[in-house]
């Protein structure tokens, strides 16, 4: 997998000074509730959006109660953020999918208390279906995913009581 960058810039995790601000766009919160985005969730990440080009973008200070080993991020905790950046990728552009599976590839650890940069790209979509590639970036690449994602009938977003992205 290719290591994303935001507006392919060599110096990973920053923006290209050279991308017009305009391209950079925040995106509304979903659901109040969600462990990784809701401002309402007490022991969720409260993670915001931003569409920096065609990369979703968010950014995540991980804290003490995030580690596994001292001073290390819980993989758990990693590979939850690249679950929510991938599917947030999706919502945020309009379509309302449910995961059908997600790899993962853990690179080198990840420090507590040093920001993480999660960084999310469509990589192919064909009808219903659509893979989504991220990295996690804390100076280096710290982990990478691909997941594919089935995108919803209206039938089965009624049925499960999804609230819907703005399209």
């Amino acid at each position: 997998m290719n290591t994303p960058t935001i507006g392919q810039n060599p110096h990973i995790g920053e923006r290209d000074t050279e991308c017009d601000e305009q391209q950079v766009r925040e995106v509304p919160q979903g659901n109040s509730n969600c462990f990784g985005c809701g401002k309402d969730n007490p022991i969720g990440l409260r993670l915001k959006y931003r569409f920096e080009g065609d990369a979703l973008v968010t950014d995540f200070t991980p804290g003490s109660e995030h580690e596994g080993w001292p001073g290390i991020v819980n993989g758990g905790i990693i590979a939850t953020l690249l679950y929510e950046i991938m599917e947030n990728y999706a919502y945020h552009s309009g379509i309302t999918t449910m995961m059908r599976d997600m790899d993962v590839k853990f690179i080198r650890p990840a420090r507590t208390r040093s920001r993480i940069t999660a960084i999310a790209r469509l990589e192919i979509k064909v009808h219903r279906e659509m893979t989504i590639t991220a990295t996690l970036i804390q100076g280096r690449t710290v982990a990478e995913g691909t997941a594919r994602l089935t995108e919803l009938s209206e039938a089965q977003i009624k049925r499960i009581g999804i609230k819907q992205a703005d399209k």
